[in-house]
Formats: C-alpha cells, structure tokens, sequence
C-alpha cells in the first residue's frame, strides 16, 4: 500500500471502483501469510483468469504453498474472457 501511495493513488469508500494503481502479491516463494495487512497466496488468485494465465505463462509449474498446481484451477476460469495486450513497442519504454 505505501508503494501505491507513493504513485499517488487515491484510496476511496467504494472497495471495487477504478483506481490509478492497484498491486496485488500473488504468492511469496512457497509461503502463506495471513495478517489484517496481507494475505499471501492472493485470496481471489484462483478465481481470476486475468491473473492465472498470465502467471501460468511465465511459470507454468506454479504452486500453491500447500502443493496445489495452479493450472488446475484453469477449469474454472474459461469462462472469463480475456484479451492479451498489444505487444509493446520496447523501444518507447527505453525513452
């Protein structure tokens, strides 16, 4: 929170609404945390398909701290549609 704060991201009453920076933690090497503050793997990880295929692609043999493969929640996500990027132009970043 004190890294979205420092990019100037305003926090609001409305939990769901746009925002200008939101960082989530999805997993901590092989840990689980579970403070008021943190919650590590990520509650809604499994839930979401814009946050498991994504993962899936740079780490496809990721697990969950209790040995669970998170490609076998991919079931439950097809549904959810979608859309990869546009490839970036690396070149802009640079600049």
């Amino acid at each position: 929170q004190r890294i979205e704060l420092q990019q100037g991201r305003e926090r609001k009453a409305e939990r769901w609404g746009p925002r200008t920076l939101d960082l989530d933690i999805l997993l901590i090497d092989n840990r689980a945390i579970d403070s008021d503050d943190l919650q590590v793997p990520h509650p809604q990880m499994t839930r979401r398909a814009f946050v498991l295929l994504p993962l899936l692609e740079i780490c496809p043999d990721a697990l969950l701290p209790d040995g669970t493969a998170l490609s076998s929640f991919l079931g439950q996500v097809t549904e959810q549609p979608i859309s990869p990027l546009a490839e970036l132009d690396r070149n802009a970043l640079i600049e």
